[in-house]
């Protein structure tokens, strides 16, 4: 069916549901249809998401009986989706209300297009501060200048990644739904880092279409599920070992092959990935361009990652700053 469905997994956010579904629902392009899959939530979200339903004869919802996990729960939500084009969404975060429009204006720039994707913004709830990533910063989109949506091949993206990383934030992005879906959806053994394997597989494969305006904001929380995992050494440790048996799959030999030749794809978890390539000689091929790419990285001054980004937050909030006082 042509058109927009928004998929939201929800696991207790009642608090939150009531902030997340008033930005869904608040489109200047409505979304066709809202596919909201609560993972067997023991607080207040049933009532919470039937009291939208009720309002809001497009949501459907789904229940697991049992929780499922947010990879498994989206792929319930991606299969039971009848439009052609997808917007993951979360239940804790929000979206600006021209998210829909302006997603669907980068299709129309680029008919075809299986994947597009705006600029990263994140949102703290603790004190309400929105910190957007603009062109100077290496999560924005350094790579594409201007307002007008920018079409990124599958070879350009490879040139971009050779220079530094392109941050591809699924809470950004809408999608071809038949492309999430060929590229297996959201991958459970993958675990937090699942998003990251779907956008970059389809990215690498055909291209994406950069906007650059912020249209989402990802909430930064210490007890976010990623944040969380991530935690957990032996757990992130598998979910490596995971990524890799799944890179170096027949299937996959494309996406790994361009990965070789432009590491800088690894960049979200590059510290924990080389220790995990350095223990498999089978994987060298890969260990050794990205520990020189990761050096090089280094002797920019781009690492340690945390350190970098936390002054680059530094610098946009105090911009931020200055051109409100003006």
């Amino acid at each position: 069916m042509q058109g927009v469905s928004v998929v939201l997994p929800n696991h207790n956010h009642a608090v939150e549901l009531r902030t997340s579904l008033a930005c869904i629902v608040g489109q200047t392009r409505p979304f066709d249809e809202i596919v909201v899959i609560d993972d067997a939530s023991t607080d207040e979200s049933l009532a919470v998401i039937e009291e939208f339903a009720a309002l809001h004869p497009n949501l459907k919802l789904l229940r697991n009986e049992e929780r499922l996990g947010v990879p498994k729960t989206v792929n319930r939500g991606l299969n039971a989706a009848a439009c052609d084009y997808v917007v993951l969404a979360s239940a804790d975060e929000k979206i600006d209300a021209h998210m829909c429009e302006a997603l669907m204006g980068a299709v129309a720039a680029y008919p075809g297009l299986r994947l597009a994707v705006s600029q990263y913004s994140e949102w703290n709830p603790a004190d309400g501060a929105v910190v957007t990533y603009d062109h100077a910063s290496p999560l924005g989109m350094w790579y594409a200048q201007g307002e007008a949506p920018v079409f990124i091949s599958p070879s350009e993206l490879g040139v971009l990644l050779m220079k530094r990383f392109v941050w591809l934030s699924i809470n950004t992005a809408l999608f071809r739904r038949d492309a999430l879906l060929e590229a297996g959806g959201l991958d459970p053994a993958l675990r937090w880092h699942s998003d990251w394997f779907a956008i970059y597989s389809i990215a690498l494969r055909h291209g994406f279409c950069a906007v650059s305006r912020s249209l989402a904001c990802f909430r930064v929380s210490p007890h976010s599920y990623s944040a969380v995992g991530m935690r957990d050494r032996n757990a992130q440790a598998q979910v490596m070992v995971n990524m890799l048996n799944k890179l170096n799959a027949p299937e996959h030999a494309d996406m790994l092959r361009a990965i070789t030749e432009a590491p800088a794809a690894l960049s979200p978890f590059v510290r924990d990935i080389i220790p995990v390539l350095a223990r498999r000689p089978a994987w060298y091929p890969l260990l050794f361009p990205l520990a020189r790419w990761w050096f090089g990285e280094v002797l920019k001054g781009r690492r340690p990652g945390l350190l970098a980004r936390l002054v680059d937050r530094h610098r946009i909030r105090r911009h931020q700053r200055g051109k409100s006082s003006a």
